[in-house]
């Protein structure tokens, strides 16, 4: 049986919904288009920046994402490191 988690052809996917709420916690309130990109874009893990989605988003593709919470999307791994730590 193969795991999925440790394969290379299947990147690791995450609902929006729990994105958007990791960034709501982290700004103290829902966020604006504007303030999901910024957040979204500019990651931080070990004293390196990255995007979270594996290249930058703009306002308008987070004014969209921000109206699909189910959706599930790529995720860079750090990310999904630091999306599990709240006290980051």
């Amino acid at each position: 049986m193969s795991d999925s988690r440790g394969s290379k052809t299947t990147p690791p996917k995450m609902m929006l919904g729990f994105i958007v709420r990791r960034c709501a916690a982290d700004l103290g309130h829902m966020p604006s288009p504007h303030e999901f990109a910024a957040w979204a874009n500019e990651q931080k893990q070990n004293g390196r920046r990255f995007c979270l989605f594996g290249k930058p988003i703009s306002p308008i593709a987070a004014k969209i994402m921000l109206r699909q919470p189910g959706r599930l999307v790529t995720v860079r791994p750090e990310g999904l490191a630091t999306i599990g730590k709240a006290d980051e």
